[in-house]
Parts: structure tokens; sequence; C-alpha cells
């Protein structure tokens, strides 16, 4: 008959409307009837009481008007008692208006006929005009006083009865009252029973539905799929539960064809990694394998899980840093150069390869897990080996022959042997320039192997970190001066000491200096700066000179790279390299900030010296300096 669920919700509460009305309307009744009585003790006895006070209080002063005749001021006594009598006629009019009670006009007549008596004696009193005093006190003593008495007794007699009527009123009422709420609250009683037993069944058919529903719902919600609601009913719960079998089923049919699509890719997936002959691993956000290729499997022991959660792996130790950065959502560490590689054990073999750790984010950029990637760079390695030991042999080879046509020409032009003639002499300075720029090229060259073979010992001693800026200054003032570029300095006190071979320290800040010197036009700027951040102390050379194109700042501490299109060229392009292996070696890092046009700012850390300057003035530590090899 109901179709809908509003309609029954209607239906539902229709009684308890019902029950609410007939309440209400029982209040209104009840509160109606008990305000009634109020009006009826008001109206009816309260005046009466009141008029019969007034009646005592005008009478009162007629008899003190009477007692002011014994003074001898009998006119002001005269007013007094006229003014009093026209309020006790006026209350004892209300009074005879106002009878409400059984026996009330009956007193009032009699009342009214003693007040009348009282009245002519009252005027006989008056016309005494001779009396003496003892005269007049012996007429009011006599008559007119009992006739007081009699008055004040009946005017008592009829406040009594309506007072003792209105304490039977009262009563009444309250019994009225005490009845109400004993019905009132009886009705209450059925009300709140029937509104629970509606509420319950009307509760039951709304929520059954419902319940079923939110039932299947969690259940799909853990993957079970085979969830069907009962529709019991055509109305809107109905045509939920109708809908809920709907979307349960297109559900199931989705993910039938899914779970067919995802097996697929990750086939696909697996086998485009096995197709990788370099080792490849995916692992999920806590650093568990989900993914890796035999290549992995083999040379790294990372098994991947054949069914459920990532299995724990444990990364090599110069792999780990980088994956712990990555997966701590730092960008991907992407290497570019050989000096990057780590070295790995595979079996009886020395092997190196370049890692490459990746992000794998979700389309609103939560971290999903990382790929790492690992590039067999041993061949590289090995030929860049064997062209550095070919190097140094070479610039071995070539020094000794070099060193010896260089003192020739020494001799040749301190003419030893003989008189020069200006064209020899030009001839022999042009040998001599090219001998000497060879000799430093091939003295780079060696020292670079030796630093890269770990031949060279750093004699680490603990040296201000300011005095290493303002010697460089100072070294290379004069030459500054010469170009027209203004050199300057800021250092952020205090800064601690540095831990450094102070000699291959130089040689950076030569490095670096030479190279802003020889980029910066006539009237530019070169700043030093030096600064304390945590454990080490930052220094820079900044330059406002021609800069770096962006595409080759990657390449700037390669060997031999010299940048393409510069103004001034000059060197092998070898000094760069040498100073980020003498960072390196020292335990620092080295970096470079440039923009073309605007200038080229590098940027060096070197570790501070777990000692301090008291302590390094007077040797009071052993472990003021130490001696490693790079």
């Amino acid at each position: 008959m109901f179709k809908t669920l509003r309609m029954k919700l209607m239906l539902g509460f229709l009684p308890l409307l019902a029950i609410l009305i007939g309440l209400g309307l029982w209040a209104i009744a009840m509160f109606y009837g008990l305000g009634g009585n109020i009006d009826v003790i008001l109206r009816e006895n309260y005046r009466s009481v009141l008029a019969v006070e007034r009646m005592k209080e005008a009478l009162e002063r007629m008899d003190s008007g009477l007692m002011f005749a014994f003074s001898g001021r009998a006119q002001q006594a005269r007013e007094q008692f006229d003014k009093s009598k026209e309020e006790f006629d006026r209350q004892l009019g209300v009074e005879q208006h106002n009878i409400t009670v059984a026996g009330e006009k009956e007193l009032v007549d009699e009342l009214k006929a003693e007040y009348r008596g009282y009245l002519d004696l009252a005027a006989g009193y008056f016309d005494l005009r001779n009396a003496t005093t003892a005269g007049r006190a012996n007429v009011y003593f006599s008559r007119l006083l009992p006739k007081f008495e009699n008055l004040r007794k009946l005017e008592d007699r009829v406040l009594l009865l309506n007072q003792r009527n209105m304490e039977q009123m009262n009563e009444k009422a309250l019994r009225n009252a005490a009845s109400s709420t004993r019905l009132m609250i009886a009705a209450l009683l059925v009300a709140i029973v029937l509104a629970i037993a509606s509420s319950r069944v009307l509760t039951r058919k709304i929520l059954e539905p419902i319940v079923a529903v939110t039932e299947g719902a969690r259940a799909v919600s853990q993957g079970k799929l085979d969830q069907v609601v009962p529709a019991t009913t055509k109305d809107e719960l109905g045509e939920l539960s109708q809908a809920f079998n709907t979307m349960a089923r297109t559900i199931r049919e989705y993910r039938e064809a899914g779970t067919v699509r995802l097996l697929r890719a990750q086939k696909a997936a697996q086998a485009t990694i096995d197709s990788f002959p370099d080792p490849v691993i995916v692992v999920d956000p806590q650093g568990g394998v989900e993914r890796a290729n035999p290549a992995a499997r083999l040379l790294l022991q990372a098994i991947p899980p054949t069914s459920g959660d990532a299995l724990p792996w444990i990364a090599p130790a110069s792999l780990k840093p980088h994956l712990d950065s990555v997966l701590g959502g730092q960008a991907d560490y992407l290497p570019l150069s050989l000096e990057q590689a780590i070295f790995l054990r595979d079996g009886n073999q020395d092997r190196y390869f370049l890692p490459r750790v990746l992000r794998i984010r979700s389309d609103s950029g939560e971290l999903l897990g990382a790929a790492v990637v690992l590039s067999d760079v041993t061949k590289f390695h090995l030929l860049d080996q064997l062209k550095s030991d070919m190097i140094s042999t070479v610039s071995h080879e070539l020094k000794t022959p070099l060193t010896s046509l260089q003192m020739v020409v020494y001799l040749l032009l301190e003419e030893g042997v003989g008189p020069l003639s200006t064209k020899q002499t030009e001839l022999l300075l042009a040998a001599r320039q090219d001998s000497d720029r060879l000799l430093g090229m091939i003295n780079d060259l060696l020292d670079l192997t030796r630093i890269e073979q770990g031949r060279v010992a750093l004699d680490q001693q603990p040296a201000d970190a300011a005095e290493l800026v303002h010697d460089a200054l100072e070294r290379y003032r004069s030459a500054a001066e010469d170009a027209g570029i203004t050199l300057q300095t800021q250092l952020e006190a205090p800064l601690p000491l540095v831990l450094v071979d102070k000699e291959r320290i130089e040689h950076v800040f030569d490095n670096l200096m030479t190279n802003a010197l020889r980029h910066t036009d006539r009237g530019g700027t070169i700043i030093l700066r030096a600064a304390a951040d945590g454990g080490t102390v930052q220094f820079s050379v900044a330059d406002t000179g021609e800069g770096i194109p962006a595409q080759f700042i990657p390449r700037v501490f390669d060997k031999f790279f010299r940048t393409p299109g510069a103004k001034h060229q000059g060197g092998a392009g070898l000094g760069l390299a040498i100073v980020h292996e003498i960072i390196v070696s020292h335990g620092g890092q080295i970096g470079v900030q440039s923009t073309l046009g605007k200038g080229t700012t590098f940027t060096f850390s070197l570790p501070a010296a777990a000692v301090s300057r008291d302590e390094a003035a007077t040797g009071g530590l052993d472990l003021v300096s130490s001696s490693s090899t790079c």
C-alpha cells in the first residue's frame, strides 16, 4: 500500500504526533481549569477580604476621630470621622456587591444595620456642644464603644468566612493539580511506551535493509565480492539494495577482467626486467625487494617474494646511503662519472657498476618505492685505468728528456756557450715558455695519476680557515690589481680549525683563483667566503666573470675538459680535476654554480678539526695531525 520510505516514515510518526497533540490539548485544559480556580479565589474571596480589611481601617480612624473630641478639637474630629465614613461606605458597597459565600449576606446585612446605629450615636455625640469632657467620655464609653466593638466582631466574622472559603478553594485547586499531575504522568508513560514500540517497529523496518547493505559493503571492502543483499521492499531501501547488488556484480566483473590484465602486466614487467643484463631491483618505501632480475639475484642476493609482502634486503654499504636518501624523499641519484662507480665482487671477478636510484611515485605524488639499476662499467673502468697508467708512464718517460731540453734552453739563454742574436733569443724564449708549460702539464698529469691511484700521502694538520682565505687573497692581490679586478673576503666568525694538508689546499685555492682571474674582465669582483656548517667549513670562490653554459657544468671536473667557446682558454683541462681529487681525498665535497654572463661560484667543504684553537696553539693533544694516503 505504502511504496515509498517517506510515506512509511510519515505513517510511523502519525501515532506519535497524535499522542503529542492529545497530551498538549489535555495539558491546555488542565491548566485552564487550574487558572479558573485561581481566578475564582481572586474574584470571589480576595475582593471581599480586601474590602473588609479596608472597612476595619476606616472604622479605626472613625473611632479615633471620636476620641479627638475629648481634647476639645471637635472640628478636626468631625472632619476625620466624615472622611473615614466615606471610605467605609465605599468598601461596604464593594462587599455588598461581592456576596459569594453562603451566610455572607446575612452577616453583611447585620453589619450594615449595626453600622447605621453607630452612625446615629456618632451624630448625637457630635451634637453635644456644651457637654463637658466627662460627659462626652461617658457617652463614648457607655454607648459608642460597645457599638464599635460589635462592628469589629461582625467585620472579623465576614473576614473569617471569606478566608475559610479561600483555604477550601486552595485545597480544591491543589487536589485538582495533584490529580492532573498523576493523570499526566500516566498518560506520558503510556505515550512513551507507544513511542518506543512505534520507534522499534519503524527502526527495524528501516535499519534491517541498511544494516544488510552496510555488512555487504564491509565484506566488499575486505575483498568478498560475492555479496547479495535481499531486496524485500519496493521503496527507496529496496532500490538501495538492488543498486548495491548491481554495484557488487559490476565490481566482480571488473575485478575478474582487471586481475587478468594485472597478471599480464606483472608478467610483462617481470619479463622486461629479466631481459636487462644489468642488475635491476624494485624496492618498496621500506627498502624491501618487490622485484629483481636474475642478475640482481645473483650479484646482490635480492630475492623477490613469490607472493605477499616484499622481502627485506640489506643493500651493499656503497649503495645503501644513496638508496636511503632517495627513499627519504631526496632527488633521484643519477651519477655521470666513472669516479662514482661502486665496486662489487662477482664470484672471483672484480666488477664496477654505476648505480642509479630512481623514485617511483603515484599520480598523487605518494612515494611507492624506488628502482635501482646498476650499469656495468667494468670495461670503461679498466680502460680509464689503462689510460691513466699509460698517461702516467708516458708523462714519466717524457719528463726526463723534457727536463734536459729545458736545462739546455736555460743554458743557451744565459749565453754560456756564446752570444745570441735577437732572433735566436726570441726563439729560445718561446721554447722556454713552451717547455715550462709542457712540463707543468706533465707534472699535473703525474699528480692526478698519483692522487687517483692513492699514492699521495696527505699531511693533515689543524689550520686556521680564515688564514687560508687571507693567504690566498694576498698571493693574488698584485695580479688582481694589474688586471683591474677587486678582491673581497666574507668570513662568518667564529670559524673552527680545519684538518688539511695545507700545501694541497693552497693548490686548490691557487687553481680556483687563477681560473677566476682568467675568466673575469677588468672591473669585475672576486669574493672568497668561509662559514662554519656543522662539522665542516664551507669555502667558496665567486667571480663576476663570463660564466659557464649550463650544459657544460656537469663536466667541469672531468679530465682534459675545457669549456667550448670560452673567451680565455688556458691549460690542459686538468686543474679542476686535480682540485676535485684533492677535496675528495680530504673527505670533503666540491660543487659549482654558474650563470652565463653573470659569474661562477665554486664551493667546497673541508672537515673541521676536533681540537680548539688554544689546544692547537699549545699542542695539548696528540690528535692534531694525521696522515692519510690518497
